[in-house]
């Protein structure tokens, strides 16, 4: 469309005058502007493996083709973009784990819900997210639990994790390539 209206344009240049060149200058570099801004953007956080954005598996912590939705009464906004909220009203499930595996095993398990033995290597705090970095500090870590801000009451001593042997359970899901479990719930790592 826009590109219609720039060619249209440039044949009504052919026929204005230097005063009315300006203002359809004017027009035909405001409209490329507009046009070439409004660009549907890719999602922040997609499948590493498809490149397909998962948020509506990921905000509900269970597989698509399961359409069970427990009502919690926190709302959870619709924004693929922020990852914080998505995970907001999601609860630890049940669902039994279908493996007990290493650190290093969790990328073959991507949507999967696991138990991940390991040691923590590292633990990195932020104001919006921490990060439990197992096997070895990041970036070479295989493997991270992360818990958002959201969670921070429910998790008091985050650091008390670091240089210990736990065992984290949850749904494995890949971010930049990397493995990782959302912690949503302090009964999802136990300290060993």
């Amino acid at each position: 469309m826009g590109f219609l209206f720039i060619r249209a344009a440039i044949n009504k240049l052919k026929s204005l005058d230097m005063k009315n060149l300006t203002a359809v200058l004017f027009v035909l570099l405001t409209a490329l502007i507009f046009t070439s801004c409004s660009k549907e953007k890719k999602p922040e956080f997609t499948d590493d493996n498809t490149g397909q954005n998962k948020t509506e598996e990921m905000k509900n912590d269970e597989p698509k083709k399961e359409e069970k939705k427990e009502n919690t009464g926190d709302s959870v906004k619709q924004n693929p973009t922020n990852r914080t909220d998505e995970y907001k009203g999601s609860n630890f499930t049940n669902e039994k784990p279908v493996a007990v595996i290493s650190p290093l095993e969790a990328g073959s398990y991507n949507g999967k819900t696991v138990t991940v033995k390991g040691f923590v290597a590292d633990v990195y705090q932020s104001d919006k997210v921490a990060y439990l970095n197992f096997v070895e500090k990041f970036p070479k870590n295989p493997f991270t639990a992360v818990i958002f801000a959201s969670k921070f009451g429910d998790f008091p001593d985050i650091v008390k994790y670091k240089s210990k042997d736990v065992e984290v359970t949850g749904r494995v899901s890949m971010y930049k390539e990397k493995a990782q479990i959302i912690l949503n719930n302090p009964k999802q790592i136990v300290v060993k």
